[in-house]
């Protein structure tokens, strides 16, 4: 998250904290497991990577190796539940300073769940790597999130079993990079248009021409970053609508960029 300025974000939806962590805890660029206090079969490094995906009744199911020392431990503890810790962050998908954009932590309680066949993995992780792998439960107790809307330390709990994930959330990364690689033209004018806008830094270095990138994009809008030496501002643009699923972009951002006039 960078600490650079940012305009104010419009008046209109935003997504929940609810709803933004369940989006970045299912498709953040990287989870990790750690279970404080166990030396995890001597690990080097970070503990190890995993997957989430948000159970019926709000619990996390931990996608791991079969033959991972998580897997191990979950599966012969003594104990009912273990202690367990998910850390969870979120990379832009377009090299910019400032690139990571959010984190979220989870504090709560670890069980092995019974081998899961294969139609269930493939409901619950459809993106997953070929290999052999099993599911552990993991119950929130605590859950707090940083990110590029701000920052919360409680998510309230239940709201986050309810919560939906961002519909665009699996095809942003490829979108974002399309838009980086095929589109500076418009984003060209998004920057314009930004610096411009009643709150923006006329007098802010590089405002005849601005690098703009791509940063982020959920169903109501599409973030921009301003680059000039080392500088650094982010702009948001609001669709007409929020977008239900990715066929409905095409139309909100031709309509975004529609109503971005050259400067």
């Amino acid at each position: 998250m960078p600490d650079s300025p940012a305009l104010p974000i419009p008046a209109g939806p935003v997504p929940t904290p609810a709803e933004r962590a369940r989006t970045l805890l299912e498709f953040g660029s990287s989870v990790i497991l750690d279970v404080p206090g166990i030396d995890l079969a001597h690990r080097p490094g970070i503990p190890p990577l995993v997957a989430c995906a948000v159970l019926p009744d709000g619990a996390l199911a931990v996608l791991v190796e079969q033959d991972s020392p998580l897997c191990r431990i979950a599966s012969v503890s003594r104990a009912d539940e273990i202690a367990g810790l998910l850390e969870a962050v979120d990379v832009a998908p377009v090299a910019m300073p400032h690139r990571i954009r959010g984190r979220a932590t989870v504090h709560g309680r670890l069980t092995a769940l019974p081998p899961a066949a294969t139609e269930v993995l493939d409901g619950l992780f459809p993106r997953r790597a070929a290999g052999r792998y099993a599911l552990l439960r993991f119950d929130a107790d605590h859950l707090s999130i940083e990110d590029l809307w701000g920052a919360e330390c409680c998510v309230d709990l239940a709201a986050f079993g309810r919560a939906a994930t961002d519909p665009l959330a699996g095809e942003e990364p490829v979108i974002l990079q399309h838009l980086a690689a095929a589109h500076a033209d418009q984003l060209a004018l998004l920057g314009a248009q930004a610096l411009d806008h009643p709150a923006g830094p006329r007098s802010w270095p590089g405002h005849e021409g601005p690098e703009v990138r791509p940063v982020a994009l959920d169903r109501f809008g599409l973030r921009v970053r301003l680059l000039a030496g080392d500088r650094v501002l982010d702009a948001r643009f609001e669709f007409h609508r929020p977008v239900t699923g990715p066929e409905e972009l095409p139309e909100a951002m031709h309509r975004l960029f529609a109503q971005v006039r050259t400067p």
